[in-house]
């Protein structure tokens, strides 16, 4: 599988991402074992060889 770890104002916010969701000006990020979050900003950069996701507000 592919999770990813998510990356906000230069931190780590979440780990074991499986699904990113974006809605207007915020994105919902879904994690392996069911949590969620939400922050506002926008999709900078995937890189899946990282396993990372890069968002910027």
């Amino acid at each position: 599988m592919c999770e990813l770890k998510i990356i906000f104002k230069g931190k780590n916010i979440m780990k074991d991402v499986v699904r990113i969701k974006v809605d207007g000006d915020s994105v919902r990020l879904y994690g392996m074992l069911g949590e969620e979050k939400t922050v506002q900003g926008r999709i900078k950069d995937v890189n899946l060889t990282k396993q990372e996701a890069i968002i910027e507000s």
